[in-house]
């Protein structure tokens, strides 16, 4: 069960990532409900710090999610562990 939770953990993780980095990016974070009825709410969503720290975020989930997968790269089966412990 450990295992599965990884993996869906590195994958969660993974897809949140590039999502959060790709989306502020895209013609769909300029049309939604709150930029169409409140002027305020559309200068801030359209600041590009503000696209930048989103993509930041999903930078450091897919760091994350790579960090994971090095980290329990033995417990998932990607590395062989050594027969006899000690080099």
């Amino acid at each position: 069960m450990t295992r599965l939770l990884t993996i869906v953990y590195i994958v969660f993780c993974f897809e949140v990532g590039v999502f959060l980095f790709v989306f502020p990016w895209t013609s769909f974070w300029a049309r939604n409900f709150f930029i169409g009825n409140y002027p305020w709410f559309a200068s801030i969503a359209r600041n590009y710090f503000l696209r930048g720290a989103v993509s930041g975020l999903g930078l450091a989930d897919v760091w994350l999610a790579f960090f994971e997968v090095w980290r329990y790269r033995r417990e998932l089966g990607f590395v062989n562990p050594k027969a006899g412990g000690r080099p």
